[in-house]
């Protein structure tokens, strides 16, 4: 698989822009794959008080930059065009980090309420509409030139009792339990982890459902381990080895002290 003959940055700008503000991931696509855009429509006159980047971009579907400045009860206070914005926990990634990850840092953001009271201005922002947005566009990408037979590297996103989740560069797949090892894993969480690198070879691509299944234990040494019942055996037979090789040992000693009474006319 060549990911490299794609651009990424250049399939993501297109799709980026005039995002729906209603999207919702797996919902808002054409039938070519493209993310439904809406219908260009004026933009109405900026009262006061108001901002018009924020209004121009939360109205077109579009990105903005803005800058975390701390977490705050519910989420993270974040300035977008010199405003105070807000960002729910639930929103700021895919899999929610500690806050020293997101506090100090800029992030492009989907702005997915805007408004205005006596209050003031009201803003809410989503990272993680963008980065389900981004993955989407990987995702498809990389089944588009996955192939089965295939050895790739890839990183553990989850270990559940059936199996493991695998990140293979924007595409998730799953190793069954059966496919981690040669011999049976009671436990895989003894063998895996979230964060792990790992090599795996692609059994099987089901590209109209998006799903791939992996193969841990083809990549690795196949190994043979005993059963209780053969270790108890092998056990066994060291011991009769031992004790036959013990008895040899006397047994030739005996015979030794025999010949030197003899040679002693006793």
């Amino acid at each position: 698989m060549n990911k490299d003959s794609f651009d990424f940055g250049a399939m993501l700008d297109e799709q980026l822009k005039g995002i729906k503000r209603s999207y919702k991931f797996g919902k808002a696509f054409n039938d070519d794959k493209s993310i439904v855009r809406p219908e260009k429509k004026s933009v109405p006159a900026v009262a006061e008080g108001e901002n018009a980047t924020l209004k121009a971009a939360w109205q077109a579907g579009e990105a903005v930059s803005g800058l975390v400045e701390k977490e705050v009860k519910g989420g993270y206070e974040v300035t977008v065009a010199g405003e105070r914005a807000f960002c729910p926990f639930s929103q700021i990634d895919i899999y929610r980090k500690e806050a020293s990850e997101y506090v100090g840092r800029k992030f492009e953001f989907l702005i997915t309420e805007y408004s205005k009271d006596d209050r003031g201005l009201s803003v809410v922002l989503s990272r993680r509409q963008l980065l389900e947005i981004q993955r989407q566009a990987m995702k498809e990408a990389v089944l588009e030139q996955l192939n089965e037979g295939e050895t790739l590297n890839g990183t553990v996103t989850k270990v559940l009792d059936f199996g493991a989740f695998v990140d293979l560069g924007g595409l998730e797949g799953l190793v069954p339990a059966r496919e981690v090892a040669w011999e049976r894993v009671p436990d895989l969480n003894t063998v895996l982890k979230a964060g792990d690198g790992i090599t795996v070879k692609v059994l099987h691509i089901d590209r109209e459902a998006g799903k791939v299944t992996l193969s841990r234990k083809e990549c690795i040494t196949r190994t043979f381990r005993k059963t209780p019942e053969e270790e108890e055996a092998a056990r066994n037979a060291e011991e009769v080895a031992a004790w036959m090789k013990e008895n040899e040992e006397r047994n030739r000693n005996v015979g030794s002290i025999a010949g030197a009474f003899d040679k002693l006319g006793l």
